[in-house]
Parts: structure tokens; sequence; C-alpha cells
């Protein structure tokens, strides 16, 4: 039998014509769908997802319809209303008051509106949750059903590829090629969490000390209710590695998106309502900063895993204490490369290196902050980084780009920062005695003068102790140290130094240690750089890659975080209690 049958098809009809508000229809069949599972289920037909079309994308309004014309994409587009999720309805905010967000890409552009919610939203959510934990549903539920629901969701992921690359492309703007990273990292996190799951929280038996005396200890146990707090830069990879990680161990979660990615957030709660997952364990709430800041601090949520800002971090970490909250930040990310290349050798570091530094238009957490190494290498390889940098466009990502060798070589427009912080960054270094190889300045045309979009910029000379000064974003004179503030801008800093030198600088001076790159055929180097620097260690590569596998985050020492995700074991930590017990058989 179908899952969409008559009945459904007419329920997610007018649960669209009533503007997605009220009773979720998905959520109503859980019941149902949940007896009728078995070891023996399968998974969701592609005729049934694509009967759940208009409901798992909250932009579609009618089975069938065009997404790429749905999502408005210039001026004058009708804004898509979006939702809370909470206690199984979908909600507006208790004040009904909703804040339109326009495109990153062009201001011009209203991409989206949503549930300016406050304290009182945030309690109708945790109340729910913690009445669901306190329930103990999820102790009696069996881990092989939860599987099945991230088996349907990659499943939905996959159907749906090109709507979701379209869907995070108007909201963030990135080429294909980045948003394909995005996208693909949030399926692989199902595929890769779901299937490695039983093995990496499996129960111990200690060997047997004392005759007829057995040890036993599950290290797994729910955590209790989380909040999951997420970025803006990767609005698929990096949620649904927490999404499906907390629902696998069986904790109730409350998502809090980006207000960037609300589209997005919506279709992620839906992609599991839609898999089969039960509906109390999954809320969703939108809004902006001290509004919504007690899903945070409520002692009643006994996780929060937050990626984001370092300033965000602390201020939740002083609400909460000593209850848990995982933080996963960005970095200022070096990168040391070593005598003895060739220039075709160096000629390809340069490219891999400019690629670190401007992919998704220096929004990545692990993007290339600096380049270092002697003064004689880096006379030979800022040369051929600059002369890369010129292959790339300054322009619109959302635009596909006629194909060639340079397709995805496009710097977008700044997400987090005003251009003109750029520019006076560069006049301020200019005046304290940095080399300016590239001066950046604004894009040109009527799409620069609508977006934050700045040319790339290379400074050379730097020092740990260069200070710059200047007004940051309208918010007044900041002074820094350009060496150790991170910087989501297509600015590129350079900095001579001994192999020794920097392993002290990483070490000692930088208090961001996510992704480090070293390249050297020097295999001493190599291994004191694996002796001595935590985090990301990239060898010979940037450091902006992650293998599907790899744990990613800082050492959780520095300022950069304290959680690591990905690798299967890390993630199930975030939201697992450990049990630690002792059972005398006679």
């Amino acid at each position: 039998m179908p899952l969409v049958d008559a009945a459904l098809a007419q329920a997610l009809l007018t649960f669209n014509q009533q503007g997605q508000l009220g009773p979720d229809p998905l959520a109503a069949r859980y019941a149902e769908r949940r007896a009728d599972w078995s070891l023996f289920a399968r998974q969701l037909s592609d005729a049934d997802i694509e009967a759940m079309r208009a409901y798992i994308l909250p932009y579609a309004t009618t089975a069938g319809s065009a997404q790429s014309a749905a999502i408005p994409s210039r001026a004058g587009g009708v804004p898509i209303a979006i939702q809370n999720f909470i206690a199984g309805e979908w909600r507006a905010s208790k004040s009904g008051e909703a804040a339109t967000m326009h495109s990153p890409a062009d201001r011009r552009v209203a991409l989206h509106t949503i549930p300016v919610s406050n304290a009182d939203d945030v309690e109708q959510a945790v109340a729910f949750g913690d009445s669901v934990w306190k329930s103990l549903a999820w102790a009696e539920e069996g881990l092989g059903y939860r599987k099945h629901v991230v088996k349907n969701v990659s499943r939905i992921m996959n159907y749906f590829t090109e709507e979701m690359l379209h869907e995070i492309r108007q909201q963030i703007p990135k080429t294909r090629l980045e948003a394909q990273k995005d996208l693909f990292e949030g399926k692989r996190a199902c595929d890769h969490l779901e299937g490695s799951f039983e093995a990496a929280i499996k129960g111990e038996m200690v060997p047997e000390m004392v005759a007829g005396q057995r040890f036993w200890r599950d290290a797994y146990l729910p955590a209790g209710l989380s909040a999951i707090i997420t970025p803006m830069n990767f609005i698929y990879g990096i949620p649904m590695i927490h999404l499906a990680g907390a629902y696998l161990m069986g904790c109730p979660w409350i998502l809090k998106g980006h207000p960037f990615s609300a589209l997005t957030n919506t279709t992620m709660v839906r992609l599991f309502l839609a898999a089969g997952a039960d509906p109390r364990f999954i809320q969703k709430i939108e809004g902006f900063g001290k509004g919504i800041a007690t899903v945070a601090t409520d002692h009643r949520v006994a996780v929060v895993a937050v990626t984001g800002s370092s300033q965000t971090a602390s201020s939740i970490s002083e609400g909460r204490g000593l209850l848990r909250t995982r933080f996963e930040g960005g970095g200022c990310n070096w990168s040391w490369v070593d005598e003895g290349y060739t220039d075709d050798e160096l000629q390809r570091i340069a490219t891999r290196l400019a690629y670190a530094k401007l992919g998704l238009s220096s929004h990545k957490c692990t993007g290339l902050h600096g380049v270092s190494g002697t003064r004689a290498t880096l006379d030979r390889l800022v040369p051929m980084i600059d002369r890369e940098m010129e292959n790339w466009r300054v322009t619109d990502p959302r635009v596909d780009a006629t194909p060639g060798p340079h397709a995805d070589k496009i710097v977008g427009p700044v997400m987090v920062h005003k251009a003109q912080t750029i520019l006076d960054l560069v006049e301020s270094a200019r005046r304290v005695g940095v080399k300016i190889v590239r001066a950046g300045g604004r894009a040109e045309g009527e799409w620069g003068a609508n977006a934050e979009a700045v040319k790339p910029v290379i400074l050379d000379g730097v020092t740990p102790e260069t200070q710059l000064e200047h007004d940051w974003d309208g918010k007044g004179t900041s002074k820094y140290k350009i060496a150790t503030t991170e910087l989501f801008m297509p600015v590129l800093v350079c900095m001579a130094r001994s192999f020794d030198e920097f392993l002290r600088f990483s070490l000692f001076t930088n208090p961001h240690d996510l992704a480090t790159s070293i390249w050297t055929r020097d295999d001493r180097k190599l291994t004191r750089a694996r002796r001595t620097l935590a985090g990301m260690l990239k060898e010979n590569d940037g450091t902006d890659s992650a293998m599907e596998w790899e744990e990613f985050g800082a050492s959780t020492l520095g300022e950069s975080g304290n959680m690591g995700v990905g690798e299967v074991t890390a993630t199930c930590s975030i939201y697992a209690r450990r049990q630690k017990g002792r059972h005398l058989v006679f």
C-alpha cells in the first residue's frame, strides 16, 4: 500500500491551502506508520516521495510546481512565510510578529518571513520537549525504527537533490560546487551515522576479574532534550549531522537554525516527519538573539550544541553553568609551506590555497586565514597566489557560470560583515606598514551596488603583533591583531616564519586551533606537527577539506570549540549519558 493514499493526499492539499499552519498531516499519521513497521518494511518509494513534494519543500504550493520559480530571486517577488513547529503544529509566533529576511546576494530580494519568536514561544517548545523526555517514550523505542527513519531522510534528499541545491543557493549564495558539498555532507551524514551506529554505541563487557562477577557499561544512553543551534554557512551539512545523531540517540530536539536559512530549517524538519520520525521528538523555532535566548539557557534542556560564534557560545555557557554546552566555531586557520618545491609544484599549491581562501566567498569555518613560510618561499609563493586570484570573478554565485576551468572560481558577497569594513581594514594595514599585494575594492556595476561584494585582498609582512584599528561594521572602532583574528572576508594575510617559529605561533599565540595545513616532503617536520598540533591537521592540502568519516572540529581546548562532529562516536557522544554499572552474577 502506498503511504500517500487519497486521505493523506487531501490532508496535504488542505495543509497547503491553509497556509501551512496547524497540525502537521504527516505527524498525524505517525502512530499508524509506526504500528505497521517491521524489520521487513521497505523504504519510501519514489511515488510516495513525489506525492509529498509540495509538503516537503516548504516553498511549493501545489504538487508538481516548478520549484526554481517559487523562491524569490529578484526584487518584487513575494517572500515565503515560514512558521515555527511546536508540539506537532506549525505556528506563527505568539506575538504575531514576523520579520522579512532579504537575500545576502542582493538586498533588493525579499526571500522569506520568519516568526519573531520570544520567551513565550520558547516556553511552549521546551515544556513540550521536557514532557516528551519525562514520558520515557524514548525508552520504549528500539534502534531499528530510528535507523529506518534516517535511511528514509537520506533517500528523500537524494530524490530532491536538484531542488535542494537550488534552495541552498537562493538563501546562501554559493556556486553549484559549494552547494553540492553542503547538501551531500548532510546526506552522507545520514548514511554514515545510520550505517555505523550500532558498532559505535554498543555496550562494554569488561573481562571477568573475580569469578562470577561481571562488569557492564552502556556508554550511550540518551542525554535528554537537546537544543541544536546551527550556522549560516553550511545549512544542510552541519545541521543534518546533529539532527540525525540526536534522533538516532533517542533525544527529543529543538532546532534553531540561522534566519538566513529558514526555508531549509523547515525542509529538514519535514524531511524527518515525511521519513516517519516520531513527531514528539522534533521541534523547530525561528527568531533572533535575545528574544529566544532561553532555548539555550533553560535548565530543562540537557544538551545545547551550537555551531557559530564564540561570543554566542560564551553567553550560552554563562546561562547554563555546568550543564552541557558543546560548541564549534571558526578559526584563524594557517598554512605553512616548506622550501624545495619547483615552480610548477608551487603553482599547484598556490591554486589550492587560493581556493581554500576564496571558496564559498571566504565563509567556511575552515577557510584559510593566512599563509606562512620562510621569506624566500613567500617571495615565490605570494605572487603566484596573486596571479591565481586573477582567475576569480566577483559576481553573484546564484547565477551559473559559463562552463570552463574557472567556472567555480567565484567570490560572492560578504554575508557577515560590511564591504566598507574590508576597505577600512586595507587602509589601516597600509597605515601600519603592511605590504598591500592586492588592494581589493568594491565590486562594480548594479549588482555590486546592492550587495556587500569586495574583491580579494592580500596583505604581506604581517607579524603576530600587527595591530589594526578601524570602524567595524558601523559599530565603532575596533583594535585587533590581524594574525589571530578570524575574518569571514576575502582577505589573505602572509607572515614569514621558520617551521619551528610557525609551530610555536600555532601552539602558543593563535587561540584558534581548528585547522592547520603543513606542506612539506620532510617527514621529520610532519612527525613534529603530528606530535604538537591538535584540531584538524591537514598534510599537503588546504585547510578547508574534510573527509566524510573525519571528525570535524578544534582540539576541544581553545576558543574554536569543545565539540567535534562527523565521526560517529564523536557525534553520538554529544547527545549521550554514560552508564557506569557493575552486575554481580550468582
